[in-house]
């Protein structure tokens, strides 16, 4: 909680003593209302200095009136000093106050000298207390200026006698001055209130920046409005969390005068929608608890499994101002809550696979590397478990059956995996295991098991769909490097599959030191260019607006002369740990320019772009902007239709790639940052490189329907990049549904096997043909 000043005009004045007080009569105080006390207190002392002199011309001679003046002048000069550095006036001292005024009057030979004090106490009295104290006030001094009036002609002849109508004008102006005074007071206070209130929230704010525990934001935001309502006094604060039909009471700040229920009606909460629209009903049951009536007010709170609300009671003579002091407070609190749970989120998505829930490649990783650094026997062993034939799930069902498959296999492989054990989806159709403290038949029995367990269809959405796997096994010897055991069990699994479907195949040297699948794998990969064997299909880009193609992807296969058509999760990664993702990128650029080059106009005047991908590597190359531009040369393509796809991870991975992806956009080539959103520093990226065209990750589209973090990060997006003049794309749709929201939050186009799937180009020809027609 924020500590109250010394001289702060809050209620809870931290009294010091009037040694230590008494320099600040010397000094103005900060804050208004306290520097208005201090200069009130200097005009009332002149004012009495000023006045003692006519008073002792009046009384020369007479000892008596001399000795009451003098004693009137110390009463009143002690009050007012002992007022001010106390910041609080008892009655008490009001009432002294009005006997030394009207000791003044008896010791002058004319009361009219006593009306400066009289106005000028009024006014510094004035400046402390409430409304009911300016009353007592009123009719203290009235009473005071009446009894002068009475009793001066029997104390003593006087040079001005006392005049009825004189004292009607001096009660009606004293009155007058009260009002003034209040209402300046209540001004002055109130303006100190709001700045208090504002440092009170702008540290709050601070504060909560450097919070992530849920628990920690809302203890500091219940502390804090502790603190609003002690610079605030009169407001009431309770926190009702919905239960079935009633609402059960919660902690509450503010003067009650009866105990608040354990639980209220139903009917104090006007809800019949979501809970940031709820509105006051029934205050009866508050307002019998504050004992008075209040203006009621709610603001929904961010609670993890109920609807609850903050309620905000102000009596009627504060402003709006004080009580929206509170409610920022909880809307800032709300904001933190919200932040922390999409941290939450976006911790678990940084280790966790967001479609299983297992570990994902990161994290696994690194627990791998800590069981090796903590292993000293052949205890441990690793587990590469790669799914057969599942990039024909994806062809024939889609991707979303394709990931409700994955979602499934993860199920059933959990059946057969340790709570010690680490499990994690590598990427695709790849998976991982590794166990502890087993032997080499342990965890080959282990591998047979995960494969029968998959030897059942699964069934989604009326369909039956059947995957096998192949699983690579490997113990780790003492010492082993992280790197030389994870390519042990990629050569193994690589020997499974070649193997046949649905294998197991143990890691042994043999496999390192002979030409190993993997090896006549890579080495078919690296002719596969000059053979022919690599053809390019595209997918159509549709507009969202009319649904008209206006390009399409470029998506590279490898026409395997044993395994058939093969696709880019087959052999890409391997390409890449080698340069054969230069030869085959090359030959995939070349194509795409001289195929579009070809195709038909989008619209008139509006020709169809094509979109090709660039890995880390071919960036990284120097010749690949030369490479680039000589193929838009051959081919007779304008670069504005060319558009180069690459994901934020190639850009970190490519140190030259600011410069040269500047000198391409430079010649009229678009730039398009893919999968974005799935990585840390695509905002980065978007700030920092020339990128004409944003294509959201189809993980993100998938779960807009259904997971609010998802359509958060979707509609943002848009609306982010819509702003900043690039173009969106929406990868993996495939729903009608998907299509109108993404439609609805105005994203451009789209992509997905809702419009169709990757075609060769003489059918991508026949397709928007078919389109153009209809």
């Amino acid at each position: 909680m924020v500590a109250v000043r010394a001289w702060s005009t809050t209620p809870e004045v931290a009294h010091i003593g009037l040694r230590e007080a008494f320099p600040t009569l010397v000094r103005r105080p900060t804050g208004v209302l306290q520097g208005t006390r201090w200069l009130f207190t200097w005009l009332a002392l002149l004012s009495l200095l000023f006045s003692l002199p006519g008073v002792v011309a009046l009384a020369s001679g007479d000892r008596g009136a001399l000795l009451l003046a003098a004693g009137a002048t110390v009463t009143l000069w002690g009050s007012w000093v002992y007022g001010f550095l106390r910041q609080r006036v008892p009655l008490g001292l009001e009432v002294l106050d009005a006997f030394a005024i009207a000791a003044f009057a008896f010791a002058s030979r004319s009361p009219v000298a006593v009306m400066p004090l009289l106005f000028a106490s009024i006014w510094l009295r004035t400046l402390y207390g409430c409304p009911w104290r300016s009353a007592a006030r009123g009719v203290l001094y009235t009473a005071t200026l009446l009894a002068v009036g009475v009793l001066s002609p029997l104390v003593r002849e006087y040079a001005t006698g006392p005049s009825i109508l004189q004292d009607a004008g001096v009660v009606s102006i004293a009155l007058l001055t009260l009002l003034v005074a209040g209402k300046l007071r209540d001004e002055l206070r109130a303006h100190d209130w709001a700045i208090e209130r504002d440092q009170v929230l702008t540290q709050t704010g601070v504060k909560l920046l450097s919070l992530s525990d849920p628990e920690d934001i809302r203890v500091l935001g219940w502390n804090t409005a502790r603190n609003l309502l002690s610079i605030t006094p009169g407001l009431r604060v309770v926190k009702v969390v919905r239960d079935g039909q009633r609402l059960r009471v919660g902690p509450s700040i503010g003067h009650f005068s009866s105990e608040l229920p354990a639980e209220l009606p139903g009917a104090v909460i006007d809800c019949a929608g979501p809970a940031e629209q709820a509105r006051m009903g029934d205050v009866g049951p508050l307002d019998e608890a504050v004992g008075g009536i209040l203006a009621w007010s709610c603001t929904a709170l961010a609670e993890e499994d109920n609807a609850a609300w903050l309620l905000v009671g102000a009596p009627v003579r504060l402003s709006e101002s004080m009580t929206m002091s509170v409610r920022g407070l909880m809307n800032q609190v709300n904001l933190a809550l919200r932040n922390s749970d999409t941290n939450r989120q976006l911790l678990a998505q940084a280790k966790h696979d967001a479609l299983t829930g297992l570990e994902n490649r990161p994290s696994f990783t690194r627990k791998l590397a800590t069981e090796l650094n903590q292993s000293t026997s052949n205890a441990l062993h690793l587990l590469f478990l790669d799914l057969d034939d599942f990039k024909d799930v994806n062809d024939q069902f889609g991707h979303r059956v394709g990931d409700s498959v994955l979602t499934e296999v993860a199920k059933r492989l959990r059946h057969h995996i340790r709570p010690q054990d680490i499990f994690a989806r590598l990427d695709g159709d790849e998976f991982a295991v590794v166990l502890t403290g087993t032997t080499d038949d342990v965890a080959a029995a282990i591998a047979h098991r995960m494969i029968a367990s998959l030897a059942s269809p699964f069934t989604v959405d009326g369909q039956t769909v059947a995957v096998g796997a192949s699983v690579g096994v490997v113990s780790a010897s003492p010492g082993i490097d992280l790197d030389d055991l994870v390519h042990q069990a990629d050569v193994a699994v690589n020997a499974a599959k070649v193997s046949g479907k649905g294998q197991v195949k143990v890691f042994s040297p043999g496999l390192l030191h002979s030409e190993s699948s993997l090896d006549s794998f890579e080495h078919q990969l690296s002719q596969a260019a000059s053979r022919g064997e690599l053809v390019v299909h595209y997918q159509p880009i549709v507009s969202l607006t009319d649904l008209h193609c206006t390009g399409a992807e470029a998506l590279v296969r490898w026409q395997h002369p044993e395994r058939g058509l093969l696709f880019p999760g087959d052999f890409v990664a391997l390409a890449e740990s080698s340069n054969t993702i230069l030869t085959m990128g090359a030959f995939v650029l070349r194509q795409a320019c001289a195929d579009a080059a070809t195709w038909p106009k989008a619209r008139r005047g509006v020709p169809l772009t094509v979109e090709v991908n660039v890995s880390a590597r071919e960036l990284e190359n120097e010749h690949f902007v030369d490479s680039v531009l000589m193929s838009l040369k051959d081919s007779g393509l304008s670069p504005t239709c060319l558009v180069l796809e690459l994901t934020e991870s190639v850009v970190l991975e490519s140190g030259a790639a600011m410069d040269r992806l500047e000198t391409l956009a430079a010649h009229g080539i678009r730039i398009a940052l893919d999968d974005f959103g799935t990585g840390y520093s695509s905002l980065v990226a978007l700030r920092s490189l020339p990128i004409s065209v944003v294509k959201l990750d189809a993980s993100f589209v998938a779960g807009a329907l259904r997971n609010p973090v998802d359509y958060i990060v979707v509609e943002s997006t848009v609306h982010m990049s819509t702003k900043l003049g690039i173009k969106t794309i929406a990868e993996g749709v495939e729903t009608p549904d998907q299509q109108q929201l993404l439609a609805q939050m105005g994203a451009d186009a789209a992509q997905g096997y809702l419009y169709c799937r990757g075609l060769p180009v003489e059918q991508f020809l026949e397709w928007l043909e078919t389109q153009s027609a209809s």
